[in-house]
């Protein structure tokens, strides 16, 4: 991945992703993430604007899978 396509610490942004920009997320974890889910992410995490295209790398997309919640 080069420093163009990478994401600030996911750490930092996903815990208060929105719901609507983490299912954008998950219909699709390894395609490019909308400009509106990188907006998200960059107001959470304090980063310049996020420009496209930009995807989750292995690692962010397994953190993802850690940290997923099913509510009934």
């Amino acid at each position: 991945m080069d420093s163009s396509n990478t994401l600030p610490p996911i750490e930092r942004w996903w815990p208060e992703l929105s719901i609507s920009a983490k299912h954008s997320i998950y219909r699709d974890p390894r395609g490019e993430l909308s400009a509106s889910v990188l907006n998200e992410i960059s107001g959470i995490s304090g980063s310049d604007s996020l420009t496209a295209p930009r995807r989750l790398s292995d690692d962010q997309r397994d953190y993802i899978a850690t940290q997923t919640e099913f509510v009934d």
